[in-house]
């Protein structure tokens, strides 16, 4: 084999480790921000069913974005059962539900058993941190909200699909409460990653109640400012988190034991 063979083999592994390594950036489709701003008026500042949205060049320039990625936007919601859109003179947007699911976008991030186990790990570091930002910044309306997810749970506990959702809008508007933007959209992708398995989860009352009892807990410990009594009731809920998706490599709970 010649020399100029040889170079030619290396500069073509080179390239294909460089085309390897430095795999395209996918920037951020805008859309899915403008999504994500409308699901967190509905879910955490108080936009609710029967609410109009501002006008179409309203929302683009509040927004800073264009009429087409808007109009994306309101299109997917509108599909997910979130926004209604009128025609007609007295027409516009408007809010069709104050329950926003959690696969929106429709993405189903979580199906490999270290993904699961990922997501796990992260929310376990992290979620503790939101709740104890939460404790400190929330207002009392937003304790309200958060109180308002409990109660929908309770009164309906013979629908599994509305307690799920209420679970989701629990540990959102808890997010939305820590003050954090970033945080909250951390979280939020964390949540959603994790939700298409939820399908898989026991369905019943008892189960219903437990995550009532818990919520519950959850935000006196919040309301009373009470950290340490938060940080048992969060504790408990990993465990019950980590047994319920069969996760057997717990990173963050070892890493924890370690440091005691």
């Amino acid at each position: 084999m010649s020399l100029d063979t040889n170079r030619d083999a290396d500069a073509r592994r080179s390239k294909t480790t460089s085309e390897r390594i430095f795999a395209p950036i996918k920037v951020r489709r805008t859309f899915e921000t403008v999504v994500e701003r409308i699901v967190d008026a509905i879910d955490a500042q108080g936009l609710g069913k029967g609410d109009r949205l501002p006008t179409e060049s309203e929302m683009a320039q509040l927004l800073e974005v264009s009429r087409p990625t808007l109009r994306q936007a309101f299109r997917i919601l509108e599909n997910s059962g979130v926004l209604q859109i009128k025609a007609g003179q007295s027409g516009g947007v408007f809010v069709a539900t104050d329950i926003v699911p959690f696969d929106v976008l429709g993405k189903n991030i979580a199906s490999e058993v270290h993904h699961i186990e990922e997501l796990i790990s992260t929310r376990r570091l992290l979620e503790p941190i939101v709740y104890h930002l939460a404790t400190e910044n929330a207002s009392e309306l937003q304790f309200q909200h958060i109180a308002e997810a409990i109660e929908l749970m309770r009164s309906h506990l013979h629908d599994p699909r509305v307690v799920h959702q209420a679970d989701g809008m629990f540990h959102r508007r808890v997010a939305h409460a820590s003050g954090n933007q970033m945080l909250l959209r951390v979280m939020t992708g964390i949540y959603r990653g994790l939700a298409p398995l939820r399908s898989s989860l026991p369905k019943d009352e008892a189960r219903a109640h437990h995550m009532i009892d818990v919520h519950s807990r959850q935000l006196e410990a919040m309301r009373s400012k009470d950290h340490k009594k938060l940080e048992a009731v969060l504790d408990e809920t990993f465990i019950d988190l980590e047994e319920e998706y069969a996760v057997t490599k717990r990173y963050s709970l070892s890493w924890i034991e370690k440091k005691t």
